[in-house]
């Protein structure tokens, strides 16, 4: 379970304890108007409490009305001093491990402070306010040992015989034929989570790799060598990631306004986002100086049917066919599909663009689907799609007009509901191809990883389709 899902839990304050309560409210000055130039706010420790379901900030100048966020979600405050919160917190029932935990005052950086805190049942917590970087050891879970990972079983090899049936032999790649046959959905959700985690792997390998030659070869260790190079590629992320990955939360934010969350989103980004980038483009830098990298692990990939339903823009001789499953209800579509324009003007007639209907949302869904497809019976699928994601809050018929639709046939073909069969057809195609989130990008039939929060949707698909070019071209050669 994910810790946003723990934290919206409703549940009852604690009752705190009466010491702790007195101590607290005996604890510090607060700096009021008119004593003197407002001080920076410093975060010293945090410490959570999975008795009380607290955690307890101590630190400076935290003010009279104090905004505090672990891991981006905004917690309940029982006590607010100059020196000494107490948040709500599950402490608990949250997976161990470290967490950011940020208190802000105000939007000016002497106005915000962070903290990585340890929280979870599995180990007593402990927090530290130094910034500086976390060790193996306090990131998650120990290691497996030589033992643990003995212990775990192999992958079974397709041709090992998996039963007898008198004097049948039958193989696990029989059982997985039938299950494609039988169940292709399914099949394709596993060998892609199978494949994703093999892709984790890969990069964890080639990370440590070509870190470890690189530092053996300047006689320093891989810390040392992390901190030299990463400073030099650093870069504070754009207003623009700081605004995706508000927008990500939802209703994570629990009501809580960009200006509030601010401080929250660019400490996580600075945290987490800005050193893996840095570290991610050292290492990109390394496979072009340093040492080859072939990676020949392939993605699943599946041929993609083109039905009567889809809707395309670009030429079918693109060397790129990019399939979204969207959904005009979602915001993580809309939010995608305003990069499309930009892509088709940077990649042109290499790459080609098919909308197919995904799995819905709810009966809104259906209903500005199915407007879509009356819209594309005029032959103004397009303009009417980008009338619906270009502005917030336009409706379903609002949109006609904006799109150039003949009102009137659109409006009867909306309220019959002309294309009722059709989106079903889509929805159960979706599924067909194992299509669980929205929006799900395939390219060349090879499902893409979402996108990150932070990622503008133009920056998306140019490295999606970079990195299709490439693979295309390397088939040529070869």
């Amino acid at each position: 379970m994910r810790l946003m899902d723990l934290l919206l839990r409703p549940r009852r304050a604690p009752n705190l304890n009466v010491a702790l309560l007195a101590a607290l409210l005996t604890a510090g000055v607060s700096t009021h108007a008119g004593q003197g130039p407002v001080r920076p706010l410093f975060v010293a420790s945090a410490l959570p409490d999975s008795a009380s379901g607290t955690v307890t900030i101590s630190g400076a100048n935290f003010g009279s009305r104090p905004f505090v966020t672990l891991d981006l979600v905004p917690l309940d405050i029982r006590v607010a001093l100059d020196t000494v919160i107490l948040a709500a917190v599950p402490a608990g029932t949250i997976p161990h491990g470290e967490y950011l935990l940020t208190v802000s005052r105000g939007p000016a950086p002497e106005d915000n402070g962070t903290v990585e805190v340890i929280v979870g049942a599995a180990e007593p917590a402990s927090a530290r306010a130094d910034g500086g970087q976390r060790s193996t050891r306090e990131a998650g879970p120990p290691e497996p040992t030589n033992r643990d990972m003995a212990a775990l079983p192999p992958l079974v090899a397709g041709d090992v015989t998996a039963v007898k049936i008198g004097d049948r032999a039958v193989s696990v790649d029989e059982i997985d034929r039938e299950w494609r046959r039988s169940d292709p959905a399914g099949y394709l959700r596993l060998i892609r989570r199978l494949h994703d985690a093999r892709q984790q792997n890969v990069n964890r390998i080639i990370t440590q790799e070509l870190l470890a030659r690189e530092a053996e070869t300047r006689g320093i260790d891989v810390e040392a060598l992390l901190a030299e190079e990463l400073p030099k590629r650093a870069t504070p992320m754009p207003e623009s990631a700081v605004v995706s990955l508000y927008q990500s939360l939802g209703t994570g934010t629990r009501g809580t306004t960009l200006d509030q969350m601010r401080p929250a989103l660019r400490a996580w980004l600075a945290r987490h986002t800005e050193p893996e980038l840095a570290k991610t483009s050292f290492v990109e830098e390394l496979k072009k100086v340093s040492t080859r990298v072939e990676v020949l692990l392939e993605a699943p990939r599946v041929q993609i049917e083109r039905t009567a339903h889809d809707i395309a823009l670009g030429p079918d001789t693109a060397l790129v066919d990019i399939v979204v499953f969207g959904d005009f209800q979602s915001p993580e579509y809309t939010r995608l599909a305003r990069g499309f324009s930009k892509v088709r003007d940077t990649f042109g007639d290499r790459v080609r663009f098919v909308f197919k209907t995904g799995p819905p949302l709810g009966t809104a869904s259906i209903a500005a689907a199915e407007a879509a497809f009356c819209a594309n019976a005029q032959n103004r699928f397009w303009p009417y799609h980008d009338a619906l994601v270009g502005a917030a809050g336009v409706g379903v018929k609002e949109s006609d007009a904006t799109a150039g639709l003949d009102s009137t046939a659109f409006s009867s073909c909306v309220e019959h509901r002309d294309f009722r069969d059709t989106v079903r057809k889509a929805i159960v195609e979706a599924d067909g191809y194992g299509i669980e989130a929205i929006p799900s990008v395939m390219v060349n039939g090879r499902l893409a990883p979402s996108p990150p929060p932070f990622l503008a949707a133009y920056e998306y698909f140019k490295l999606l389709i970079e990195e299709e070019l490439a693979r295309v071209a390397a088939a040529r050669r070869r």
